[in-house]
């Protein structure tokens, strides 16, 4: 017998929803209940398409490479590694409303239905904006904590979506910085910011530079081969 747990099944109400609908996505199956429809109606229907349902999954999770739920699409019940902790994605279905974050950690977005493609952008739309607040917020707090050992002072801070950097610095020493960076552990981003500040100092990477760097951030070798590990699959998930 298939159960619920092979199933990695989940429950969602819709008001939108006419009719019991299951949809199964490689992070496990979810069956949408309008709201006239009882528990008792909703496992039946389950019951019937269970077999299918279990069928179904297995071969999205093999066609997608055993992918883990942190490195899968941006859809409702994912999950994206805010600070290097998976954090859920929840979908509300209903009236537009700006993405938040809840009080036990998981973002909320709520969008009117629609194809799961166009939800994984609005997803993507709706992260940046918010890390972009969130972001500069935090970048502020870590250059008054830095910048004030050596006098090196960015002009402005500026959260970018950068296809193949981390961050720069421009000739005016405005700091550009890639706002997936939210999604690296707290010290991978600090990293990134003590380097870019260092290049106030020394605009290239020789030895003086990355003694400074290495003042400010003893660790920074596995910082940045984090970066290396991991930063391809970041940028290929959101990019």
């Amino acid at each position: 017998m298939i159960s619920d747990r092979d199933l990695d099944l989940r429950l969602r109400e819709s008001k939108r929803a006419r009719a019991l609908r299951l949809i199964v996505r490689p992070e496990g199956v979810e069956l949408v209940l309008p709201r006239h429809v009882g528990e008792s109606e909703a496992r039946h229907f389950l019951d019937r398409h269970r077999v299918w349902a279990y069928q179904k999954l297995e071969d999205i999770r093999r066609r997608s490479g055993g992918l883990k739920p942190s490195c899968l699409p941006l859809t409702g019940g994912a999950f994206v590694p805010f600070q290097g902790v998976a954090t859920e994605l929840i979908v509300v279905e209903g009236v537009r409303r700006p993405l938040h974050r809840r009080l036990d950690g998981a973002f909320e977005i709520h969008l009117p239905g629609g194809a799961p493609e166009q939800e994984a952008v609005e997803i993507r739309h709706a992260l940046y904006r918010w890390v972009a607040v969130w972001m500069r917020t935090e970048v502020s707090l870590l250059i008054d904590r830095f910048s004030p050992l050596e006098g090196l002072q960015p002009r402005q801070i500026r959260i970018k979506a950068m296809k193949t950097r981390w961050g720069s610095l421009g000739p005016k020493n405005d700091m550009n910085l890639n706002w997936l960076l939210a999604f690296t552990p707290p010290e991978v981003l600090a990293y990134v910011v003590i380097h870019e500040i260092c290049h106030i100092r020394f605009r290239n990477h020789s030895k003086d530079y990355w003694d400074l760097v290495a003042l400010h951030d003893p660790a920074w070798p596995e910082r940045r081969s984090w970066l290396k590990q991991h930063g391809s699959a970041l940028l290929a998930r959101f990019g």
